[in-house]
Parts: structure tokens; C-alpha cells; sequence
């Protein structure tokens, strides 16, 4: 793929996403549970733009809780001064944060809650199904990853959005 990484990329841009996500997050691409190429990649989405995008879960945990929730616990972590996770939203459905790889098994007693993890895990990558980046995986301001918070220290504000949207339900 020649494109240009156009920074920030935003979710709609596909090809300047897709480059993203190979040069700037390194993400091996599959596209119909074949890797391809970013090019590849590109060429089936224009093709077919409900294509499915996905990377395996190898350097991050992905943890889907419902949008709400999801949404309610990037806003707790911001009033208490935490990093943020990259988060993606599918529409009206699900926020998937990326944390440190393994550290999310803290979060597995919450039934609402799924985890991805490790090379048999995949992320479904915007703009696949409408999803969409509300915390995106890369600095806006450089072209570089950003760090991965640690799961176990984003799990109270998980917790508590569960509560506040009084959705508890642990296991």
C-alpha cells in the first residue's frame, strides 16, 4: 500500500486508517480469517465496504462491555486523572478497551463482560460494522502508539459505571 498515513486518520478514511493500523500500530490485517496485506485490505473494503477487518489480540487485551457502560468508564477515568484506554464503539451495542496484554482477567467477574486476548483473539477494526475509534490506539499529535493502561487499574471505573448504570451483575 503507497497511501499516505493522513494524521490524525479518522474512522471513514480507510486507507489512511489501514495504513495506521500496519505502519504506525504494526497490526498484522485479516480480512475473511486470511491475513493480507494493508493494500488487500484496502482494495476489499472499497470492494466491499461491510467487510470484515480484524486483528489478532497479541500485544493487548480487548475488553467488550456494553456501550454504555463503556462510554460511563472512559468519563470516570478521566475525573480521576487515569490514563484512558484506546476504546472503539459499535453502534448502539458495545465499547472495546485495549489494556496490557493479561491484565484484564480482573474484569471476568463482571458478567457483562468479554474478553479477547492472545494470537486466537481477534478485534473487529473500525471501519468494520460501523465501529468506530472514540479513544483511538495512536497519539493524535504524533504517529506513534499510545501506552496501554493496565486492566486491573481500569477495572474500578468498569466496576463503578456498571454500578452508576445500575447494571451489576458479577459472577
Amino acid at each position: 500500500m503507497t497511501a499516505a498515513v493522513t494524521w490524525p486518520p479518522r474512522t471513514r478514511d480507510t486507507d489512511s486508517v489501514i495504513a495506521a493500523y500496519d505502519r504506525v500500530m504494526g497490526w498484522p490485517l485479516i480480512v475473511h480469517s486470511t491475513f493480507v496485506t494493508p493494500g488487500r485490505a484496502a482494495s476489499e473494503l472499497a470492494d466491499a465496504p461491510g467487510t470484515e477487518l480484524s486483528t489478532p489480540c497479541c500485544g493487548f487485551d480487548a475488553v467488550s462491555v456494553p456501550a454504555a457502560v463503556g462510554l460511563e468508564a472512559l468519563v470516570l477515568a478521566g475525573r480521576r486523572d487515569l490514563e484512558s484506554p484506546p476504546c472503539l464503539v459499535v453502534p448502539d451495542e458495545v465499547a472495546v478497551f485495549l489494556v496490557r496484554p493479561g491484565s484484564a482477567e480482573e474484569l471476568l467477574r463482571l458478567a457483562a463482560v468479554s474478553v479477547e486476548s492472545g494470537p486466537g483473539g481477534r478485534l473487529i477494526l473500525p471501519p468494520a460494522g460501523g465501529a468506530r475509534w472514540d479513544t483511538p490506539p495512536w497519539r493524535i499529535r504524533e504517529e506513534r502508539p499510545c501506552q496501554l493502561p493496565d486492566g486491573t487499574e481500569f477495572a474500578a471505573c468498569v466496576t463503578d459505571a456498571f454500578r452508576l448504570l445500575g447494571a451489576v451483575d458479577t459472577r
